[in-house]
């Protein structure tokens, strides 16, 4: 408990007297914000950290698959989460972008991503084999450079729809492809929609992607949005260790088996002046064995005869060296 000292028990009469108090109490009380009950906060921070955790998982598929797919370094940081209507994301985005459609199965509704021509065009620059920017100041997206992202989406919706793995399975489809918010509302503007950002740096260049995620499309889900379903991992899947059971899958599993003669070697001038009836002379040696390969792996040494009428082989010995070296 705090004590008043002399000073200070001065200070308040003099305020008492002359007014100060109340004044300053009016000031207090003007602080006061009135409660917006249309725009109520709807995801709890739970969820929002649940969803941080799903788009930091996604960043990473992401980043992997640019990095592959454009042979650069390629690094994502989710840079915010916050709740405002779908009429304040809509007034965000600029124009041109690349605006994603996204349909995902189990949620109700549909999804938007979007993103930001400074990381389209360097996507675009390196997929036709550039490495800088394409200068993007005062042009839009050609129909070519459209189909390319939309290939390059396709194949983002695969690392998120993986992203979602721990939580709930998700199937996600490209519904279409817009460069301009006016063909894209989804929602009604007043409807609270969850704003996930994301930077992604390739090389040298930097862009945002963006998700619009509307609480309608997760409502019926907001359960499973939950950090601790994505630790505790799912308890109904037995695992079956019978090892009988296992020998037995193991044992009815099938394997390519293949005998193959010596390689021949021949001209293309030979190869184009076949015709039906011609023969070709092998390099094997009528009395030499075959090599009898599973997958591809070469296991036996072989005879070929007949059985019953059939083509058949005989095992004569075991390759045990090329087995060593496995």
């Amino acid at each position: 408990m705090d004590v008043l000292s002399q000073a200070d028990i001065d200070k308040l009469m003099r305020d008492l007297a002359t007014g100060e108090a109340q004044k300053n109490e009016d000031e207090q009380k003007s602080t006061v914000k009135n409660y917006d009950f249309k725009m109520a906060k709807r995801f709890t921070k739970e969820q929002i950290r649940a969803i941080n955790a799903v788009f930091k998982n996604f960043g990473h598929l992401l980043s992997n698959y640019l990095m592959g797919t454009l042979r650069a370094s390629c690094e994502s940081e989710v840079l915010s989460i916050e709740e405002i209507s779908f009429n304040e994301f809509n007034n965000s985005v600029p124009s041109p972008v690349i605006i994603a459609i996204i349909n995902t199965s189990p949620f109700t509704g549909s999804l938007i991503m979007e993103m930001t021509k400074e990381i389209s065009f360097s996507i675009i620059s390196r997929v036709l084999g550039g490495t800088k920017e394409i200068a993007a100041e005062g042009r839009s997206f050609t129909d070519i450079e459209l189909a390319i992202m939309e290939r390059v989406l396709w194949q983002s919706l695969k690392n998120f729809d993986e992203a979602w793995v721990k939580i709930m399975d998700v199937s996600s489809t490209l519904e279409k492809v817009e460069t301009s918010m006016q063909f894209a509302q989804i929602v009604d503007i007043n409807e609270p929609v969850l704003m996930v950002t994301l930077n992604i740096t390739i090389g040298t260049e930097s862009g945002l992607i963006g998700f619009c995620l509307p609480h309608q499309a997760l409502e019926p889900f907001t359960k499973s949005l939950n950090t601790k379903h994505m630790y505790a991992g799912n308890g109904s899947k037995k695992i079956d260790s019978d090892p009988s059971k296992i020998i037995n899958t193991i044992k009815h599993t099938d394997i390519l088996i293949s005998a193959v003669f010596n390689s021949t070697e021949a001209t293309v001038r030979d190869i184009t002046s076949l015709d039906v009836g011609d023969v070709i002379q092998l390099a094997h040696k009528v009395d030499e064995p075959l090599i009898v390969k599973y997958q591809q792996i070469p296991k036996y040494h072989a005879s070929m005869g007949k059985y019953r009428n059939n083509l058949a082989l005989k095992i004569l010995d075991e390759i045990r060296g090329d087995e060593d070296n496995e």
